[in-house]
């Protein structure tokens, strides 16, 4: 487009020089002034064209790159009965749901760049009330043992300052780390330490696990966000991946918007 745009301005430039240079001949002049007018006339129409084009292209490229979320069945126990960490106003109208690993990059760079503007923008505000889940994959040999570690400092007040500290040293992940975290976070370490080696915490990360799958979820991250209607989460879509904030964003507020 430049390159037409470049033309415009070389034949705009060009009409005084005609009229300096030539011989005064005022109908070979006006000839040559007609001629230049038509040529401009048609870079423009080109160039209007091609910007057409360009807009066109651009919609169609968003359209094919919206994700598209998968509707789920009325989620009845979503928050767990109040036994599951949780951020946000009790009266939100919308929930977050996440499943994570703690030794997934995508998990980390979603939290390093997504989580902290939907905090502000819809947890802060009082709209959306978000809540986790562990789903640690197989391959990840001490996600498991994170998610414990997690859950144990849940049941002392601490788990998001725990949950940051688990995904900031993802590469580090062992019981060693998960005491001094719980050191530094001044936890009852006895108890902590017992939580640790507690045979429920265990399963209750199992139990998060086939709820994952029942739901269809296969990878970390994913989401599950729809409205909370009489206490069960109602319109849910399933958001799989470290997705950008402008696609939470739009379901959010697509999501408020909708009447009960």
């Amino acid at each position: 487009m430049s390159k037409y745009r470049n033309q415009i301005y070389t034949l705009l430039l060009s009409i005084p020089l005609v009229v300096g240079c030539q011989p005064t001949n005022d109908e070979s002049v006006e000839s040559e002034l007609t001629a230049l007018r038509q040529e401009v006339k048609d870079l423009k129409a080109q160039v209007e064209s091609i910007q057409s084009d360009i807009e066109l292209a651009k919609e169609n490229a968003a359209k094919a790159a919206k994700p598209k979320f998968r509707t789920l069945p009325v989620q009845k126990d979503f928050d767990g009965n109040g036994t599951i960490p949780s951020m946000g106003d009790n009266n939100a109208t919308i929930a977050i749901v996440e499943f994570s690993d703690y030794q997934c990059p995508y998990c980390k760079r979603f939290t390093d760049n997504t989580f902290a503007k939907i905090k502000e923008n819809y947890i802060d505000s009082g709209k959306v009330k978000y809540l986790t889940r562990d789903f640690p994959l197989g391959f990840h040999p001490q996600a498991k043992g994170a998610a414990i570690a997690a859950n144990c400092s849940f049941k002392q007040g601490e788990y998001w300052p725990m949950r940051h500290a688990l995904f900031s040293n993802m590469r580090n992940l062992n019981t060693a780390l998960y005491q001094k975290t719980a050191s530094d976070l001044k936890l009852d370490i006895e108890k902590f330490s017992a939580c640790l080696e507690d045979p429920q915490m265990a399963k209750d990360v199992e139990n998060d696990i086939a709820l994952a799958s029942t739901l269809g979820i296969r990878g970390t991250p994913s989401f599950v966000v729809g409205r909370i209607e009489d206490g069960q989460l109602v319109g849910a879509q399933l958001v799989v991946g470290a997705q950008d904030y402008r696609v939470f964003s739009a379901l959010l507020e697509d999501l408020l918007k909708e009447p009960k």
